[in-house]
């Protein structure tokens, strides 16, 4: 599961232990990651990963931040696409670092994948779905069998995230926190409005996408009843 992305730097557990190490804030990519690690650590969080240096035992909490899932996974393939497949060489493969590159292996641009997508590339969109990276491996994947016997704490990434976590953390607020905002990448905003209307026009591809990540919106609507 987890391991088959550590080629990639994603590290299992990683996330956020507070001063006291009561509670940790668990990452899942896609989720207010980046946001929540420079809001945390000016607050004196730490970054952590579970089973290191802290005792672990003093932890009652983790927070788990939950965002739609289909939402997730526009922007999570959006994301994928664009770091490995448009840019085939970099830190984190396919194409690592001393690798051959070949004629092959051009840099790609959104307007040229687009170009190029047909039925095929399509139909291996969507069948591997929620299994490309992390940007869209399934939320509960990432805490449900994380420190099993510790509670959860949800919040729900929409117009009232800030206020809902600052005053349960009790964080004041920053000005320009990392937010790492797609939208300043041309070829991510490309993409996303591509796969934003995929989705509209084309309800049983969305359908598809709800269906893989059936969990996690069970998750998400016992945590929140309000949420659909």
């Amino acid at each position: 599961m987890i391991p088959a992305l550590e080629h990639r730097g994603f590290g299992y557990g990683s996330g956020l232990l507070s001063p006291d190490c009561s509670q940790f804030i668990v990452n899942i990519p896609k989720n207010a990651s980046s946001y929540m690690v420079d809001w945390a650590v000016k607050h004196k969080w730490s970054s952590a990963i579970v089973g290191d240096t802290c005792s672990w035992d003093k932890v009652n909490e983790m927070i788990v931040v939950l965002r739609d899932p289909t939402q997730r996974w526009v922007s999570g393939i959006c994301q994928y696409l664009n770091t490995y497949i448009l840019s085939v060489a970099g830190p984190n493969g396919p194409i690592f670092p001393g690798d051959t590159i070949t004629k092959h292996d051009w840099f790609m641009d959104a307007d040229q994948f687009l170009e190029f997508y047909n039925q095929t590339t399509e139909r291996l969109i969507f069948d591997v779905i929620n299994r490309f990276d992390d940007h869209v491996w399934p939320q509960y994947e990432f805490f449900e069998k994380l420190m099993p016997t510790v509670p959860r704490k949800y919040f729900y990434i929409d117009t009232s995230f800030d206020h809902k976590i600052a005053e349960y953390l009790n964080f004041k607020s920053f000005g320009h926190l990392d937010r790492n905002s797609s939208m300043s990448n041309v070829n991510m905003q490309k993409l996303n409005a591509f796969f934003v209307e995929k989705l509209h026009v084309r309800p049983e591809l969305k359908k598809r996408v709800a269906l893989a990540y059936a969990r996690d919106y069970e998750i998400i609507n016992q945590a929140f009843n309000e949420v659909e």
